[in-house]
């Protein structure tokens, strides 16, 4: 019984949710599961945060953490339970695989300077106890973001990080618990902390 009304209630708040911010997306004829949802707070009217495909299915999490920011993915794409988290853009092409626990973060959150750092915090908590959304007015114009670009054909494993400024090149595939801080070339398998090049993709492994 408890597991129906959990069920009931998640589909519930998936449909307000994907309701409530009908304006902001384009979406073709894809598929939700449960646990997919977007976080935007205080959304600039009609513009497009999100645009997805056709055949493809979601499970994630998309988060804005301001009103700017885009969210692009393509045709036949399947991403589990990952956190999308977007300040400038983040773009995931056609035929994509993205495996459960995987964080893609185009920006660095906060600035090196630890003056600002702390800014940070009295101003989340400013904003928490006036009842608004605790980033409403955070100063990004002292953090760091660049767009993050993910392939066709691109495999990513489970409990990856994907940093701010990557392109995932078409075919690559991301090793399991990997951290991309630079670009991937195409048609390879990278893995580690950083991530480094392991193998070549070759004959009938690539296009």
């Amino acid at each position: 019984m408890l597991s129906k009304a959990l069920s009931f209630f998640r589909k519930y708040r998936l449909k307000s949710n994907l309701k409530k911010l009908s304006n902001n997306l384009e979406i073709g004829n894809s598929h939700f599961f449960q646990m997919f949802s977007i976080n935007l707070s205080n959304p600039i009217k009609d513009k497009k945060y999100i645009k997805i495909g056709d055949d493809t299915i979601l499970d994630c999490l998309i988060s804005f953490e301001s009103s700017v920011g885009e969210v692009i993915i393509g045709n036949n794409v399947f991403i589990g339970r990952s956190n999308l988290i977007c300040r400038s853009k983040i773009e995931i092409e056609d035929n994509v695989f993205m495996a459960w626990g995987t964080f893609v973060y185009d920006h660095n959150s906060h600035s090196l300077d630890y003056k600002e750092r702390q800014n940070d915090i009295l101003q989340q908590l400013s904003d928490y106890r006036e009842g608004k959304f605790f980033t409403e007015n955070k100063n990004w114009d002292v953090v760091d973001s660049k767009p993050i670009k993910i392939c066709s054909n691109a495999w990513i494993g489970m409990n990856c990080i994907i940093l701010k400024g990557v392109t995932i090149g078409e075919g690559a595939i991301v090793g399991a618990g990997s951290v991309v801080t630079k670009d991937v070339p195409a048609w390879t398998v990278v893995g580690g902390n950083p991530a480094v090049v392991i193998k070549k993709l070759e004959g009938e492994l690539k296009k």
